[in-house]
């Protein structure tokens, strides 16, 4: 009778069998891991022992105590770490302060930007044409839209609580009707000293309603018509009006505007919103401007840096949704127009209205009105960089007066500038590698070359000793 084997008999069949056949596979894999741990080895040897940086050949020298390769290793990790942080600090003022100020007083070397200045009327409606937009408007209550597009023309970011509620119209066409029906503002327009019909009012949609501007390179990105075209194209032709002390007293003149006014001062490159500082004018009197102006422009130089490498923005450097040029406020204008959708869902009426845009109604504006201050002064919730070139102008004198001729305005320069700012590279691309090399060469005693040589070996190098010590002819 044949007997069946015994399970623990079997299971150290098995096992004897296994370790039999692992003690003819281990010397074959011992023999295929010990070369390329000796390869290895033997190339980092040969690296440390012939590099020229600092150090490295005390790490791997024969007849050494194991201690003093352990505090040359310390010494070598301390110098890398000191040149890292001396070189990182260095790359950091390249990326974040690599311009400086200066200033210049060759007057006579430099034209200086004539002072543009935004006119906004205080007269809003047009009786005649407001007659004739309500005849062409069928509502049931006509006298309520009335009083609601008098309260409309006169809104901005700190009255509007003040709009009447009215919900007949939809709020798409709120801009396109206030343009219809806006007062009739046609005054003669001159400057002394200069023969030239260049230089006009260019109506403009501002935070303040309809204004109009002169000498101003930005107004016609919000112009009614640029609007009304959707178009998105930057001009490179300059409107800019320059002035040179050679030529003498020159004054701006808007007569004959028979109504109140609101001026406000700005470079050719610059825009206003409501924050800004204006002067009123009733109507009747002729105001008079003396002003002193401050340029700061950015060199050639500067210009090749990046943006947040300058920290500024030209005008054609845009990175704005609602504007296809770019300055200080128009940014600002950007930020209120992203918290206004924040806060209420919707944008007031004066901003050029995108496809994703809901234009305010009544509710709407009086909802804005509720974080007006937050809105107007945008603490903590814009970050805008300056404009590279740039006028400031201080009003160093005024004079107001009645005026029988009805109301005037005359601006110009009080005298030219003795200096201006000019923003330059002081710490250029160049100056970060001699840094740099400076600090590498401190702490470890190396060059280019050296950094140069880590990369042959461990590209060409490696590739042939591993060659060659596969063929027998390892490289010592």
């Amino acid at each position: 009778m044949e007997t069946s084997t015994h399970p623990t008999r079997k299971f150290a069949s098995i096992w004897v069998e296994k370790m039999k056949l692992k003690r003819r596979i281990a010397p074959h894999e011992e023999s295929q891991n010990l070369p390329f741990v000796k390869i290895l080895t033997s190339f980092l040897k040969l690296f440390l022992s012939v590099s020229t940086i600092h150090g490295f050949v005390h790490v791997t020298a024969e007849k050494r105590h194991p201690s003093e390769a352990i505090i040359w290793l310390a010494l070598i990790g301390t110098g890398v770490f000191g040149a890292s942080i001396l070189s990182s600090a260095t790359w950091k003022r390249y990326q974040e302060n690599p311009t400086v100020i200066s200033m210049e007083r060759d007057r006579f070397t430099w034209n200086t930007s004539f002072p543009a200045a935004t006119i906004c009327p205080t007269s809003k409606v047009h009786e005649d044409l407001l007659k004739g937009v309500l005849q062409n408007i069928n509502v049931k209550n006509k006298t309520a839209l009335e009083a609601f597009l008098r309260t409309l023309a006169e809104a901005n970011y700190k009255n509007f609580d003040k709009v009447l509620p009215y919900y007949e119209l939809p709020s798409e066409q709120f801009m396109k009707i206030l343009l219809q029906l806006q007062y009739e503002f046609k005054p003669l327009v001159s400057n002394s000293g200069l023969q030239s019909n260049k230089y006009y009012l260019e109506k403009t949609i501002t935070e303040m309603g309809i204004c109009y501007s002169y000498n101003s390179n930005l107004a016609i990105y919000n112009s009614p018509s640029y609007r009304e075209k959707k178009l998105w194209t930057v001009y490179t032709e300059t409107r800019t009006l320059f002035v040179h002390p050679l030529d003498g007293e020159i004054f701006a003149n808007v007569v004959n505007m028979s109504t109140g006014f609101h001026i406000y001062l700005h470079g050719p490159y610059e825009v206003v919103d409501i924050a800004s500082k204006s002067l009123y004018s009733p109507d009747g009197f002729f105001l008079q401007l003396y002003l002193s102006a401050l340029t700061i422009f950015t060199s050639q130089g500067a210009r090749e840096l990046a943006i947040n490498q300058r920290k500024c923005q030209f005008y054609h450097e845009s990175n704005l949704r609602h504007s296809p040029v770019y300055s200080y406020l128009l940014c600002r204008m950007e930020c209120r127009i992203t918290l206004s959708k924040r806060l209420c869902g919707c944008i007031p009426h004066f901003y050029r209205n995108l496809a994703d845009d809901r234009v305010c109604n009544a509710s709407g504006l009086h909802c804005l009105s509720k974080y007006s201050d937050r809105l107007i002064t945008l603490k903590r919730d814009c970050s805008c960089y300056s404009n590279c070139d740039e006028v400031n102008y201080v009003i160093e004198d005024k004079d107001t007066r009645e005026w029988f001729l009805g109301s005037n305005l005359q601006w110009g320069l009080k005298e030219y500038p003795r200096m201006r700012l000019r923003r330059d590279v002081i710490f250029r691309f160049t100056d970060v590698l001699v840094y740099i090399g400076g600090m590498a060469g401190l702490f470890l005693g190396c060059s280019v070359l050296s950094f140069l040589e880590i990369v042959y070996f461990f590209t060409l190098r490696l590739f042939w000793f591993v060659t060659k010590y596969e063929t027998g002819n390892a490289v010592k």
